[in-house]
């Protein structure tokens, strides 16, 4: 193995942040070394200054006095996780410590995407530390366990499972953890790697988890006995598993009386079925079988397709295409800008379609029922899976009318019945405690 520093100096040509500075510590003149992107070096000399360097201190008193361990190139990626190596004189000699971490990470802020009013105004942030300690600070039990992982593919990537020991699901602990375990040579960049990491298949419409940005919200999925798992960079907390509860409630609902709670998360259910069914119900009605409207209704129907070029289907298919589009296009925009398209696409594009006699007034206000419906559950990622499967049911019912729309619906009961994830049944509406020992 060629010496440390030749070997350092050969990788600071392509990478411009790694600092190399010459110290002299005592009767000892070591080098200092750290990527200056992810260690305050200032703050991380005077540290070593104030650990009690005398003049007659040797190196491996330094190292004992900085709690430094043996670092050799294989070890390069720990710089990037904020160590700091230090070599002999003669670069045949080092070892690494953790350094005083530069400032990289924001001031806490309130959810962006998530709304609970009078909720606390903090959300998860990007350092996998602070998030550890925004639960540990919001839960305050002794038994709150954080168990750390590494993922050493083609980037490192820490990540922490976080439960309380007392209320947890002992079957689901061991399988997550077992196949974190599994997983530590692998990439953990995207939602994709942790669902293959999890078991889950390449073609399941629900992942085996949901993203909160709320501690609240975390901390009361783990209180009924889930794992939260959080990872280094990401502002989210993975709750696992996901469960059909997690689209109708949440833990805000726990403030109101129960009537309360119990009529929201009612409605919040209609929600699914309206926003879900009624764009399929519509062209199954007019389109397949007209026949089982009453006869007013029809008459009503077929008065304000007068002059309309395409059939119902098209005309739904066309409209749910150009809601998804402007859905989307506002999503990622600035606040300011994306309420200008809403406008725009909601408002002016919805009335030149109707004056034009593209498509019915109809179809608008059953589109509109059913978008508007889709933003009734607590977490807008949870809305994604309803909006795929309501464009399959809406080609179903083009297709078989009625029998389409109840089959397809009938498909997705039994889907979504069928799923299990770590033991656990996506539909089960029981307390984690009492399914602790089964």
């Amino acid at each position: 193995m060629s010496n440390y520093l030749e070997v350092i100096l050969q990788i600071t040509e392509f990478n411009r942040d790694l600092k190399i500075e010459r110290l002299q510590l005592g009767a000892e003149e070591v080098w200092f070394v750290c990527y200056d992107s992810v260690v305050n070096s200032q703050e991380t000399i005077e540290f070593i200054w104030k650990s009690g360097i005398t003049p007659a201190v040797s190196y491996d008193e330094i190292c004992t006095r900085l709690a430094g361990k043996a670092w050799s190139t294989k070890n390069m990626n720990e710089l990037q996780q904020g160590r700091v190596v230090l070599l002999s004189a003669d670069g045949e000699q080092a070892f690494s410590f953790q350094g005083k971490p530069a400032s990289l990470s924001r001031a806490m802020d309130k959810p962006e995407n998530e709304s609970m009013p009078f909720a606390p105004a903090i959300a998860f942030m990007e350092p996998l530390t602070t998030n550890i300690g925004l639960i540990r600070k919001s839960m305050n039990s002794p038994y709150l366990m954080a168990e750390g992982f590494t993922f050493t593919g083609a980037a490192t990537k820490e990540a922490t499972l976080v439960y309380h020991s007392e209320l947890v699901n002992t079957q689901l602990l061991d399988q997550v953890k077992s196949h974190l375990q599994k997983a530590a040579n692998r990439d953990l960049q995207t939602g994709q790697d942790l669902m293959e990491i999890l078991g889950s298949s390449h073609f399941d419409l629900l992942s085996p988890f949901y993203k909160t940005e709320i501690p609240m919200q975390a901390i009361s999925s783990m209180m009924k006995g889930r794992v939260i798992l959080l990872i280094d960079g990401e502002p989210v907390a993975y709750v696992l598993p996901l469960l059909f509860g997690d689209f109708i409630s949440i833990q805000w609902d726990r403030q109101l009386p129960l009537l309360i709670m119990f009529a929201l998360r009612y409605l919040r259910l209609m929600s699914l079925l309206i926003s879900l069914l009624t764009p399929g119900l519509y062209v199954a009605l007019v389109s397949v079988n007209p026949e089982t409207l009453r006869i007013e209704l029809a008459l009503s129907v077929a008065s304000s397709r007068i002059g309309i070029p395409l059939p119902t289907f098209l005309e739904m298919a066309f409209l749910l295409i150009v809601s998804e589009i402007s859905i989307e296009s506002t999503q990622r925009l600035p606040k300011s800008i994306a309420a200008s398209i809403t406008v725009i696409g909601g408002i002016v594009l919805g009335t030149a379609i109707v004056d034009a006699k593209l498509v019915s007034s109809l179809v608008i206000i059953v589109l509109s029922v059913s978008v508007t419906a889709t933003f009734a559950f607590p977490n807008y990622l949870n809305t994604l899976n309803i909006r795929i499967t309501r464009a399959a049911i809406v080609v179903l019912s083009g297709i078989f009318g009625v029998f389409g729309l109840f089959a397809g619906f009938i498909t997705i009961c039994f889907y979504v019945c069928r799923i299990e994830h770590f033991g656990i049944p996506f539909m089960s509406f029981f307390d984690f405690k009492k399914l602790k020992q089964t």
